[in-house]
């Protein structure tokens, strides 16, 4: 039997009495999802630039839908500065039974497609679970938003994302790199533009934190002319700290011209790859001046100095040059040299004097060298000229009172030292002769202990009875 229409009125009006103030759920309605938790994002190495396999956990919530199964999906988004690759690689961990998986890639997003494997695949509701994505190229070293990594699957109504910031750093140091390269060409003896070189991990990052990134650098020539050197303060180029993992070169200069490059090694640790750096191309500006290598060392009135003296032509800038056939010609602070002051520039611009005499003894000589359009050499260190003498030794003078009569007498004296007064106040007799047959000869005996002193010759004429004393002579005394 029916119910009237007035009952059904009746029964609706009540149900909605009933109903005020009440919420109602719709079960199965899109309120009973919710998004995946628990995510995690570990790269394995976690190294800017470094092809990398991550790891991505998370824990499902599944809703209403139940367990994932075969030909459901995980969905997984990187910062769009990580690369992907076309066709991942994954590899199903925790959390899944039976399962198979492939993977493509949409942009920055991998979808994994779910598969049963020697089953029924089964991943169960509100499980953690884990997975790899091989081959991934990490973004540049830095620090990514979480909310730019998530994981969904195609039964969870929302995305999870890391608890913090994935955070990629430089890996160990492995090698050496010019940063800012040395300059291509140079000029001999200025200094070359500040270059830099950086400490970096196999990457190529920058070590600019922890270890590396303070180790000492050092320069040396990888290749270069012979002779060639770096001529600048060791402290410019030996073991020059890196800051933030940057050593800066600045004051390397090379004084031969020609073709080098340079080698980097860190100093601080081994295994770190040294870095050789392009060529560089030092040229050298034509000779303008004239310098001493070899200066004058003291020597004997009469014999040749030795070592022998050298006279190199150089540029403005100090650095050698290679002009041959250049006459050069000595000159010496007081008298004149009696042999050996010309020679003529090799084909490294070198002039050697191996045959300078001056036969007249003097203290504090100095030499200076000339060439024709050349400035002279700055004046040489000073030498002496001396008369050599050793036990035994004759001692003569011709001394002439140029009236062809009378009878003279000489006497010989020393004093200690080259310089300073050699008068009877503080000389010391050698000796005296009265007879004269062109010379009057004493001989000296009796001598005093090897080294310099100065001798003086005083001539009597007892016609007129006048002492004629000589200049101060210096003599090396030799035993």
């Amino acid at each position: 039997m029916k119910p009237s229409k007035s009952k059904l009125v009746w029964l609706i009006g009540a149900v909605v009495a009933t109903l005020v103030g009440v919420t109602l759920s719709i079960v199965g309605g899109p309120a009973a999802f919710a998004a995946t938790s628990g995510v995690t994002f570990v790269g394995t190495p976690q190294t800017g630039g470094a092809t990398a396999s991550w790891q991505i956990g998370f824990t499902t919530a599944n809703g209403s839908g139940g367990d994932l199964a075969a030909g459901n999906t995980v969905i997984v988004t990187f910062n769009s500065s990580f690369t992907l690759p076309s066709t991942p690689a994954v590899t199903l961990q925790t959390g899944f039974t039976a399962c198979s998986a492939t993977a493509s890639r949409s942009g920055n997003v991998v979808t994994v497609l779910l598969a049963n494997s020697g089953g029924t695949c089964d991943h169960q509701k509100g499980t953690a679970a884990t997975l790899t994505i091989a081959g991934i190229t990490n973004a540049p070293v830095g620090s990514y938003p979480a909310t730019n990594f998530t994981v969904a699957t195609s039964k969870d109504a929302g995305t999870g994302s890391p608890s913090g910031p994935v955070v990629l750093t430089a890996g160990a140091p492995s090698q050496l790199a010019y940063t800012t390269a040395p300059p291509a060409t140079g000029t001999s003896g200025s200094p070359l533009a500040t270059f830099r070189v950086s400490v970096k991990d196999a990457v190529g990052n920058t070590i600019t934190t922890g270890n590396g990134s303070a180790d000492n650098i050092t320069l040396s020539i990888a290749s270069g002319p012979a002779g060639g050197a770096i001529d600048s303060a060791p402290a410019t180029y030996t073991n020059v700290a890196a800051v933030a993992g940057v050593a800066t070169f600045s004051g390397v200069f090379f004084s031969t011209g020609g073709t080098y490059t340079l080698a980097a090694t860190d100093t601080s640790r081994t295994g770190v790859s040294t870095a050789t750096s392009g060529s560089i191309v030092i040229s050298v500006p034509a000779g303008s001046k004239l310098a001493f290598v070899q200066g004058p060392s003291s020597s004997s009135a009469g014999s040749a100095i030795s070592p022998a003296i050298t006279v190199q032509v150089q540029n403005s800038s100090g650095s050698d040059v290679a002009a041959s056939g250049i006459s050069v010609t000595l000159a010496v602070s007081a008298g004149v040299i009696d042999a050996g002051a010309t020679a003529i520039t090799n084909s490294a611009g070198r002039a050697t004097f191996s045959g300078v005499v001056i036969n007249t003894a003097a203290t504090g000589l100095t030499l200076t060298a000339s060439a024709s359009g050349l400035t002279s050499s700055p004046v040489s260190a000073a030498f002496n000229v001396t008369v050599a003498v050793s036990n035994g030794a004759a001692l003569t003078s011709g001394v002439n009172d140029g009236s062809g009569s009378g009878v003279k007498t000489v006497a010989y004296y020393r004093c200690s030292g080259y310089t300073g007064a050699c008068t009877s106040a503080n000389w010391t007799l050698i000796g005296s002769s009265t007879t004269a047959a062109g010379n009057y000869l004493v001989t000296w005996t009796g001598q005093p202990a090897n080294g310099p002193y100065r001798l003086v010759t005083v001539a009597t004429d007892n016609v007129s009875n006048v002492s004629q004393a000589s200049a101060s002579i210096p003599v090396t005394v030799a035993n």
